[in-house]
C-alpha cells in the first residue's frame, strides 16, 4: 500500500492489521473504513447508491439485511463468507441472551471491528442520534428500530462469538433477531484490547445493563426470572478467569 494510501486513513485506524477485505471498502471523509451494511445519503437526505454520497454509520441499509441472510454475506465487508463459522460481535447482555439484531461476519473483520470501531472501543462515546435520517430521507421519528428489545448504550466491553450456528427468527413486534448457537470461540474486548473479567463484570452490572434485562424478565413473571439466572450462570463461564 502507498503512502498516499495509507494516508487516506484516521491515525486511530489499525491499517497494519486491517484484513484485506476491509480494505477494499470505501473510506469516509473522516478516514474509516465505511462497512458494508451502512446506508448512504446524498446532500438532501435522500437514500442513494453506496458511494455516491456520504455514509451514515448510525443507519443499517435494511436490503442489505435480507442480502447478507440469504447470501451469505459478511456484515462488515459485504463478501461472500466460505466458512462454517460465523463471528457476530455482541454485547454483553447478548451473551447472556444468546440474541442479537444483526447478522454474522467474518471472523477475522469481525476482531477487526471490536478492537477498531470507535462507539466499541470508547466507553464513554454517546450515541448521536441527531438528524439520523431513514431510508425514505425522513428524521429520526421516522426510522425504523432493530428488532427485540435493545439496549441503547456504549456497551464498554464487547464479544465477538464464533459459532457454527444461528437462526433467524422474527420476535413479536417484528423483525428479525439471530438466536446464536453453542460458541466455538469466545473474544471479549475492551478500549480496543483484550477485556479484563472485571471490564466485563462492570459491563454487565451496570445499571443500564443486567438489571434492565432483570426488570424485563420481571414484568414476564416468575418463569422468566428463572430463565433469566440460567442464562446469566452459562454466560459467565465464557468470561476470561482474570
Amino acid at each position: 500500500m502507498t503512502d498516499t494510501a495509507y494516508s487516506a486513513y484516521n491515525k486511530s485506524v489499525d491499517v497494519l492489521n486491517m484484513p484485506d477485505r476491509i480494505r477494499r471498502l470505501p473510506v469516509s471523509p473522516l478516514g474509516w473504513p465505511v462497512p458494508w451494511f451502512v446506508s448512504w445519503f446524498d446532500l438532501d437526505g435522500k437514500p442513494c447508491e453506496d458511494r455516491l454520497g456520504l455514509p451514515d454509520f448510525r443507519v443499517v441499509d435494511p436490503a442489505k439485511m435480507v442480502t447478507a441472510v440469504k447470501q451469505n454475506r459478511c456484515w462488515v465487508c459485504g463478501q461472500t463468507k466460505s466458512s462454517v463459522f460465523h463471528a457476530f460481535v455482541i454485547g454483553p447482555m447478548c451473551a447472556i441472551t444468546k440474541t442479537i439484531s444483526e447478522p454474522s461476519s467474518h471472523r477475522d473483520c469481525a476482531i477487526w471491528s471490536a478492537k477498531v470501531c470507535p462507539f466499541l472501543t470508547r466507553p464513554r462515546m454517546v450515541r448521536n442520534e441527531k438528524g439520523m435520517y431513514s431510508q425514505d430521507g425522513t428524521l429520526l421519528n421516522g426510522l425504523n428500530s432493530p428488532a427485540g428489545v435493545g439496549l441503547k448504550r456504549n456497551p464498554g466491553a464487547v464479544c465477538v462469538w464464533v459459532t457454527k450456528s444461528f437462526k433467524p427468527f422474527r420476535p413479536p413486534g417484528g423483525g428479525v433477531l439471530f438466536s446464536l448457537g453453542v460458541p466455538t470461540e469466545v473474544f471479549w474486548f475492551a478500549e480496543g484490547k483484550r477485556a479484563t473479567r472485571k471490564q466485563i463484570m462492570d459491563s454487565i452490572d451496570a445499571d443500564d445493563g443486567y438489571p434492565k434485562l432483570v426488570e424485563m424478565a420481571r414484568e414476564e413473571g416468575p418463569d422468566a426470572m428463572r430463565a433469566l439466572a440460567t442464562q446469566r450462570e452459562w454466560a459467565m463461564q465464557l468470561l476470561p478467569a482474570a
